[in-house]
């Protein structure tokens, strides 16, 4: 079963209680959280006390949070493996290798068309790993990630690729000629997003100290969880396909972000509590 609700926290518009619980805890990796700072955090978007203390007692329930005392949680067990996806956007670089041209494969005919719901989970999973449709039931991306197959395989399994997947590695295919694998990203759009979460980031970081704490507290929160669903929603498409510098400099930007964003919270939380 999927666990993509850490993402469920919109971009922009009405932050909910449920997302900012989550964007805490996922997004900006707190390792754990007391009731009081969830209220505080709560405040700093306008959301009512009530209405925080409901969505932990309802992710608790869910087990995508965890008691670990009177007034204090951590990360549910439902929550890990994709907690520690969305965390993965740090080590970018480290998570592909030099592209060979080869390609990994997943055909998804044996896996089922019927449960929706199991439908969209797996979709879900291989889009996060930067695979695409390219037939019906055949899933594509570039073999340039930096990670055995059985692994892979492992990884998009716990986040909700089917249990009977395949996962193939093909050094060379044959189709017909309207048929190119890399065509399947947009890539003028790809690197668009690139670049307008670079400059949110750094025009963000220009004005931090210039903004009440809490609407600083806000504003590194908002953006800094745009920024990261840019880096881990990325395909990581090969330097042969897209501007892989860029996303390097989105990737090493934002994590100066995260650093500031991090301080400002702390102080937030000092000042709230």
């Amino acid at each position: 079963m999927s666990n993509f609700v850490s993402f469920e926290a919109p971009d922009t518009g009405e932050m909910t209680g449920r997302g900012l619980i989550l964007s805490l805890m996922n997004a900006i990796g707190t390792q754990r959280i007391t009731a009081a700072q969830i209220v505080a955090a709560g405040s700093a978007f306008g959301i009512e006390d009530s209405a925080m203390r409901m969505a932990t007692t309802r992710l608790t329930r869910e087990g995508l949070l965890e008691s670990a005392g009177r007034g204090l949680y951590i990360s549910g067990p439902a929550s890990r493996p994709l907690r520690d996806q969305v965390r993965g956007w740090r080590s970018v670089r480290e998570r592909t290798k030099d592209w060979d041209g080869g390609w990994l494969a997943v055909p998804a005919g044996n896996l089922g068309r019927t449960d929706r719901k199991q439908l969209a989970a797996r979709s879900q999973a291989l889009r996060l790993y930067g695979f695409a449709e390219a037939e019906p039931d055949l899933w594509v991306r570039p073999a340039n990630l930096a990670i055995a197959l059985p692994a892979l395989r492992s990884e998009l399994i716990a986040i909700g690729l089917d249990d009977r997947a395949m996962l193939f590695a093909l050094g060379d295919y044959a189709a017909p000629d309207k048929v190119n694998f890399r065509t399947l990203w947009n890539l003028d759009a790809l690197q668009a997003r690139y670049a307008q979460a670079l400059a949110a980031l750094e025009t963000s970081a220009a004005r931090l100290d210039t903004l009440p704490l809490a609407g600083a507290a806000r504003e590194t929160l908002s953006l800094g969880q745009a920024a990261i669903r840019v880096i881990n929603l990325d395909p990581l498409l090969p330097d042969a396909m897209i501007d892989g510098a860029l996303r390097a400099r989105l990737v090493e930007t934002m994590k100066l972000y995260d650093a500031s964003g991090k301080d400002i919270w702390r102080r937030y939380y000092r000042e709230a509590g």
